[in-house]
């Protein structure tokens, strides 16, 4: 028989994952805890012991989010070769953003409203030094290796990418319909990650090389 602790654990789990379902498909604003309660199969009243604001909820979710992307990030293990590594790198975003766009549903909702249920959330929660210290490192590597400029910055690279991977799945349906490019057939995929790659490489290699 179940503990106390191990059945409210998977009554969390359960009303956190009907939640970010519910989240993904009707927005912060529209979003209910009635909705919530129902998916998960519990009373509305034992979703608010668990959470007593529906923006809290929200906020544990879209941690949750994040922290399934930084753990994959950490155990990534990334080529000697640090082009390849950047290579991996390029890849590595842009299939998680093609295989979770609910992801990027949920950030572009936080987003919309202005960042203010991550406020309170630490940057160690979210995992953030370990995502610097993936770039930093592959950074130095190519520096030491005599391939890439010094100097960069690790968050300004990071953010280059993620922009370039980000957009191309957030506007894939629109781009899809003004210039019959559709991210989610394989091969224009694999046609957009050159792309991609082409650029990062320009702007992380020296010029000399």
């Amino acid at each position: 028989m179940a503990s106390y602790e191990e059945r409210t654990g998977r009554t969390r789990e359960a009303i956190l994952a009907a939640a970010e379902a519910e989240f993904v498909a009707n927005g912060l604003a529209g979003a209910t805890m009635e909705n919530i309660a129902k998916a998960a199969g519990v009373n509305k009243a034992l979703v608010y012991r668990h959470f007593e604001r529906k923006e809290l909820l929200f906020r544990q979710v879209l941690v949750q989010a994040y922290r399934r992307l930084r753990n994959l990030e950490a155990e990534f293990r990334f080529p000697d070769d640090p082009v390849a590594a950047l290579d991996e790198m390029c890849g590595f975003t842009l299939r998680y953003y093609l295989n979770n766009p609910d992801f990027l549903t949920l950030v572009g909702i936080e987003n919309l409203h202005r960042g203010e249920n991550l406020k309170a959330v630490s940057r160690e929660e979210l995992g953030v030094a370990t995502l610097i210290e993936i770039v930093t490192n592959l950074l130095d590597r190519g520096v030491k290796a005599g391939l890439f400029r010094a100097g960069l910055d690790p968050v300004d690279v990071w953010h280059s990418l993620s922009s370039l991977c980000w957009f191309s799945v957030a506007g894939a349906y629109t781009v899809a319909i003004t210039f019959g490019r559709d991210i989610h057939k394989p091969e224009e995929a694999e046609a957009r990650l050159a792309v991609i790659r082409d650029v990062m490489r320009r702007y992380v290699m020296r010029a000399d090389i």
